[in-house]
């Protein structure tokens, strides 16, 4: 499968709902723990009280919400593209959150930063590219 015969407009909305929905759980769940403070480990009691607060935690409520809705866009996602198309996709939140994290949470973003997101992008449709036929294809081509 070629990556051109791959991407079709309902493939690239699923892709990118994956990506803005994993992205906004990711921002959610810095929110959270900003608010919230420093995960402590010193006492049981103290881990369960932070536990405690964090599942009563908007933040972390929304941020899961969006997991669940992710997950199901993913499943979705696999059903119609080959796996090893798909993955490599999600690898694009390497590039969405640390975007994101500058934009809405005033976080640096360095110039080595910028230079890896690049090759992630570059990576990810050499990865995505599946131009060379399979094996598997080859033979049930042979069989038509």
């Amino acid at each position: 499968m070629q990556f051109s015969k791959l991407v079709n407009i309902q493939v690239i909305v699923l892709i990118a709902l994956l990506l803005l929905f994993d992205t906004f759980a990711q921002l959610a769940f810095k929110i959270a723990v900003t608010h919230l403070g420093e995960f402590t480990t010193q006492n049981i009691s103290g881990i369960w009280r932070y536990c405690l607060q964090l599942a009563v935690n908007p933040y972390v409520i929304c941020g899961v919400i969006t997991l669940i809705f992710a997950l199901f866009i993913w499943l979705k996602l696999i059903s119609k593209v080959d796996l090893s198309f798909a993955h490599p996709m999600t690898s694009l939140v390497y590039v969405t959150i640390p975007l994101s994290a500058t934009l809405f949470l005033n976080e640096p973003l360095h110039w080595y930063q910028l230079v890896g997101i690049v090759f992630i992008v570059a990576g990810v449709f050499v990865i995505s590219d599946d131009a060379h036929p399979r094996a598997s294809d080859i033979t049930l081509n042979a069989r038509k």
